[in-house]
């Protein structure tokens, strides 16, 4: 796997991450709908370099 390819995994690990710390605030007795709304908008855009940098040599 090339590195440019390695990297981009760990942005997808780190959206990853952001999703389930919304999954956890969703779950709380009182979730704060702003956390989960700024957790979730993180991963959008994770998700988002990691598609631009995983299929940037894909036609």
């Amino acid at each position: 796997m090339k590195l440019q390819d390695r990297l981009a995994v760990k942005l997808l690990a780190q959206a990853s991450a952001q999703l389930g710390k919304a999954v956890n605030e969703t779950l709380c007795t009182e979730p704060d709908r702003r956390v989960i709304r700024a957790l979730v908008a993180d991963a959008k855009e994770l998700i988002a370099e990691f598609e631009d940098q995983y299929f940037a040599d894909t036609p």
